[in-house]
């Protein structure tokens, strides 16, 4: 991941398309490039690692994230592909950088005002997204948005009846929609149903009933165009992992033979950069995160 963060070039961050400059100019685009931060932060918080700790907090000082909100805040999301998924991880690294030494004075702002664009959002957009087309698991992902909010811990004082009112409203008449799915769109890279199965654990800290089958067929290989799909076989273990974090030796094993099943193949994950090695690690980072307990 942090070779990632440090490979430039190619880059298809959104930050170029508005002719700016940006902290996260690497891994290719720039919510991957965030996601990598959040990841290492979490690593070096739970590990003591002091080097890779001093390395990140170095590039997260406050006039370097305060350029990345004031990008944020000047670009039109009605133009944008990847919106709400950008603000969404920005959001996550923002409560994550609270637990670090000397976090910015406006810390506190940037994470009230950016909950609150996210809850807007979630409020005035439908469920399904796509009408006929049905839901995305991609950037435009209503229940992504949803749960990386839950897991920011929201610091807004109406966050936490503004997020039960919307669950009630949007998420509850989907539910059985959503639980029944049983393939992604093309461009699809989230599992919905996993997601959905994440927001319930998030929400009421017991797991409702998931399986996620047995472990996706892998392609002989991937370009940018096809990759996607790898992220739905990831996300997929997700759950699993989020059980095993929480002492079910069943949902450990079959998350580990998930994980396993993905790990033996290096070329689809440590591979080529611009298709799949700038974002597969960190989400496969991502489900060892949930089977240790989410530290």
């Amino acid at each position: 991941m942090r070779s990632g963060i440090e490979t430039r070039e190619p880059n298809n961050g959104f930050h170029r398309g508005l002719g700016r400059s940006s902290l996260f100019d690497g891994s290719y685009d720039w919510h991957s490039c965030v996601m990598a931060h959040w990841c290492l932060c979490v690593a070096a918080r739970t590990r003591g690692d002091d080097a890779l700790q001093g390395w990140l907090m170095e590039r997260l000082d406050e006039e370097g994230l305060a350029r990345e909100v004031q990008l944020l805040m000047d670009r039109d999301v009605r133009e944008s592909r990847t919106y709400p998924y950008d603000e969404a991880w920005f959001l996550r690294l923002l409560a994550e950088r609270s637990d670090h030494p000397d976090p910015p004075d406006a810390l506190d702002g940037w994470r009230t005002e950016l909950e609150g664009r996210l809850l807007d959002w979630l409020e005035a957009s439908p469920l399904p997204e796509d009408g006929e087309h049905g839901f995305t698991g991609a950037y435009g992902s209503w229940l992504f948005a949803y749960l990386q909010l839950l897991w920011s811990g929201p610091i807004r004082p109406d966050a936490p009846d503004r997020l039960r009112a919307i669950a009630e409203g949007h998420l509850a008449p989907q539910r059985d929609r959503l639980a029944a799915l049983s393939q992604a769109q093309g461009y699809d890279f989230l599992w919905l149903p996993a997601v959905l199965a994440l927001i319930d654990r998030t929400r009421n800290g017991e797991p409702t009933p998931y399986d996620p089958g047995p472990p996706q067929e892998l392609p002989d290989g991937v370009i940018v165009a096809t990759v996607h799909p790898l992220g739905v076989a990831i996300t997929r273990s997700w759950p699993d992992a989020w059980d095993a974090g929480r002492g079910d030796e069943r949902a450990r094993t079959r998350y580990q033979e998930h994980l396993a099943h993905f790990l033996d193949r290096e070329d689809l994950w440590a591979g080529d950069f611009d298709s799949s090695s700038h974002w597969l690690p960190q989400y496969l980072w991502i489900g060892l995160w949930l089977a240790d307990g989410r530290p």
